[in-house]
């Protein structure tokens, strides 16, 4: 992170490789690999994206349901759904697939078909309710959903999340 007095933003890194560190098989939730990576009280988090190196897989048919979150909003940036799952939520392969994903958190809000989105202040206001504030110290976390469990036993993703500290302690 950022020492800058001047510079208020931050960008906190929170890695899992499921091929060196498996799952359990069970409903869970998994602390980042390099360490607890933890989101300061009194920040905004303005935007989340990961990078997936390897596909991750489970050790059955790939059913596993996982999301990416925070303490508190376990699904805050990726909502549970299966490995497995491809064409959803806009993206013609998996969640979980190789590659650069972006999540629920400042990416970009959904306009829909109707002309109400036709200003730059109306598309900013959307944008910023897909922000959030913590009000405590969270930690980043994937959460193992109850449906369709098997171990974790392949792949790698990286998550990204930019906040600011806006002073506003809880």
């Amino acid at each position: 992170m950022a020492n800058n007095p001047l510079a208020n933003k931050y960008v906190a890194k929170a890695h899992w490789n499921f091929a060196t560190t498996n799952g359990s098989g069970a409903a869970e939730t998994i602390s980042a690999h390099n360490g607890p990576i933890m989101i300061p009280d009194g920040a905004v988090i303005t935007k989340a994206y990961y990078h997936v190196g390897t596909t991750v897989e489970d050790s059955g048919d790939d059913s596993t349901q996982i999301s990416l979150g925070y303490t508190g909003a376990v699904a805050a940036f990726v909502a549970e759904i299966a490995i497995s799952a491809t064409g959803t939520n806009g993206i013609a392969a998996g969640q979980y697939d190789a590659g650069v994903h972006g999540t629920l958190v400042g990416m970009g809000a959904a306009l829909g078909d109707d002309a109400d989105h036709n200003t730059a202040l109306e598309v900013i206001a959307l944008n910023a309710a897909t922000m959030a504030h913590s009000a405590t110290d969270v930690e980043l976390l994937v959460t193992v959903g109850s449906t369709g469990v098997h171990t974790l036993d392949a792949g790698n993703l990286t998550l990204f999340v930019e906040y600011v500290l806006t002073g506003d302690l809880s």
